[in-house]
């Protein structure tokens, strides 16, 4: 695995820095940014793409807003995998005018976007697009020859113009019969109107095709409440909360983004209600046998609003037995790390990320999101959740879950013993100086049949630009964590003498294996009642295995006293003999 393409920046501190480094006056913003991987220099390179959109300018000008400030212009790109020598995000394309060109971009400009609200005026009479700044005084200009657009008479923009309720538009002495009024320029309602009944993902995403042109990709699910013997769940959509217990990602759109056309794919001929919906509107769908074109399919990623659904109801549903699911016997939860400078004893909850991966079924390393569990209340990993694309662009949801015996390293369990290093909580206690936070991101990534945990430390000064600066790396992997400047230098500690061993232990304590007894035998009591000798069977071995579990965490605790106490021991006998010498 090309341990390079290890993700060490979040979405949350690009964006973070581009509002702040990025936003070229009061002109753009940015609110989206996607990880994929493209081709940079001969090597596939793990970036994010930033879409810079035209921001709602303060400024209630008609004039300007409607014949001026038109689009945004082009994509900032950055690296996933590594930050400028001052822990910075490294830029790799933003300027302009492409003099920093590594992927070919042929029409940077934005008309359909995100941020695209208002309807505009583009060829108009006297007045010139805004393109892009050049310096802080002078601007480059621009004129719409795209497809997108409506060239109307005066009757059919005054009937707009009552339809939109703004009489400026037919009234208006700046449009011409060369002027093109260009509506519904907002990407998510512009597929709406056109396919009303559809869930549409709210985080549409760019890419880039190979002759340069900037697309937006937009998920599209069914849903249904009424399929039947199904867990429902509750999903938010627009800021309003619905129940469903049936899902499919049978839909992609594409949306060019200087022209505005739409096309409608369908990605999962299965899905019985997108192949009615196909059965009603044939035009409206590309051909059921034309396949997403190659370039664009290769920057597709597993949607994170479909994972997230799923990654939820595995949490209780991966094991399938009946007295499990009715016991609630078998629950898992996300795994917890430390988020900030202080360690605490329930952590913050793992969010699904974009990795690398590199799996045990899999001959090639992949883009994918990726999960880990523990079980309930519980700290050592039981389990990973990954979700890629196969080559043919389907969905791949794939749960690789750890044998019941085993003790694999929690996330948790690492950030205790990190602080339980000497050398590393030093290195961490020096950022952590008056006025300044610490962020701490937990990331696994599965290589092959081994895991490797990379956590970045980035600091914070508060009261200022509040962008987050990386600061060091902390790399594990078996029974061996090392921190370094950058992830390089991390992984290179890691195998070198600058490693230090950590030990996995057990985190069952008494009382809380003394509660799962207790629990073992009521249900042991229960299932005795109702004469269900099989689910008799079942508890008798659980209760046996508990009270196994409860022993060897017995004995281990009086291992690790008897230790203490001769240590304890030894250091009276020292200070003593110190003491004689001293007098001596």
């Amino acid at each position: 695995m090309y341990f390079g393409n290890i993700p060490i920046v979040d979405e949350k501190t690009t964006l973070t820095t581009l509002t702040d480094k990025q936003s070229k006056s009061q002109y753009y913003t940015y609110l989206n940014s996607k990880i994929s991987l493209y081709k940079i220099d001969g090597k596939q390179n793990l970036v994010y793409l930033s879409a810079r959109e035209l921001s709602n300018l303060n400024n209630n000008n008609y004039s300007n807003k409607t014949y001026m400030y038109t689009h945004g212009f082009g994509t900032v790109i950055t690296s996933a995998s590594s930050t400028d020598e001052t822990g910075n995000i490294k830029y790799i394309q933003k300027e302009f005018d492409g003099t920093d060109e590594k992927i070919n971009v042929t029409q940077p400009r934005i008309y359909y976007g995100t941020q695209t609200k208002q309807n505009i005026i583009t060829n108009a009479k006297t007045v010139k697009e805004f393109d892009y700044p050049i310096s802080d005084t002078e601007n480059m200009q621009n004129s719409y020859d795209g497809q997108g657009g409506l060239k109307l008479n005066f009757l059919d923009r005054l009937v707009l113009g009552i339809y939109k309720g703004n009489l400026k538009i037919p009234f208006s002495t700046k449009v011409t019969s060369n002027s093109k009024i260009l509506i519904n320029r907002d990407i998510i309602q512009r597929v709406k109107t056109l396919l009303p009944d559809i869930i549409y993902d709210e985080e549409p995403y760019q890419v880039i095709t190979d002759e340069g042109k900037t697309l937006w990709i937009i998920d599209g699910y069914t849903t249904s409440t009424a399929y039947p013997y199904s867990q429902s769940v509750t999903i938010e959509v627009m800021g309003s909360k619905q129940k469903i217990n049936y899902i499919r990602n049978s839909l992609k759109v594409i949306v060019d983004s200087y022209d505005g056309t739409v096309k409608f794919y369908i990605t999962d001929r299965t899905d019985p209600i997108i192949m009615a919906y196909r059965n009603m509107y044939p035009d409206l769908f590309e051909n059921i046998n034309e396949q997403i074109p190659q370039d664009i399919m290769l920057h597709i990623t597993y949607s994170k609003f479909l994972y997230n659904i799923q990654a939820k109801v595995l949490q209780r549903y991966h094991n399938v037995k009946t007295d499990v699911l009715y016991r609630s016997g078998d629950v898992w939860t996300p795994a917890t790390h430390v988020a900030g400078k202080t360690l605490t004893t329930t952590g913050t909850e793992l969010e699904s990320y974009y990795t690398m991966v590199k799996t045990i079924d899999n001959n090639q390393e992949q883009l994918g999101l990726v999960l880990p569990y523990t079980k309930e209340e519980k700290q050592s990993l039981t389990s990973y959740l990954v979700g890629t694309i196969d080559e043919n662009g389907n969905n791949k949801l794939s749960l690789y879950k750890f044998s019941d015996d085993s003790n694999v390293l929690g996330t948790m369990q690492l950030d205790t013993q990190i602080e339980q290093n000497s050398e590393i909580s030093a290195e961490l206690k020096a950022l952590s100086v008056s006025g300044t936070k610490l962020i701490r991101n937990t990331i696994v990534v599965p290589i092959d049949n081994t895991l490797l945990y990379v956590e970045p430390i980035y600091q914070v000064m508060l009261n200022e630009s509040e962008v987050p600066i990386l600061k060091k790396i902390i790399v594990a992997s078996g029974n061996k964590v090392a921190i370094g400047n950058n992830l390089p230098e991390a992984l290179e500690n890691l195998t070198s003498q600058y490693a230090t061993k950590i030990e996995v232990t057990n985190t069952d304590n008494k009382e809380g294996l003394i509660n799962e007894i207790i629990k073992a035998n009521n249900n042991l009591t229960n299932s005795n009642a109702s004469n269900n000798w099989e689910l008799m069977g079942t508890d008798l071995n659980k209760l046996q295995e508990l009270i196994n579990q409860l022993e060897e965490t017995i004995k281990q605790e009086e291992k690790e006293n008897k230790n203490n106490e001769i240590n304890k021991t030894n250091t009276i006998n020292n200070n003593t003999l110190n003491m004689q010498n001293t007098i001596e």
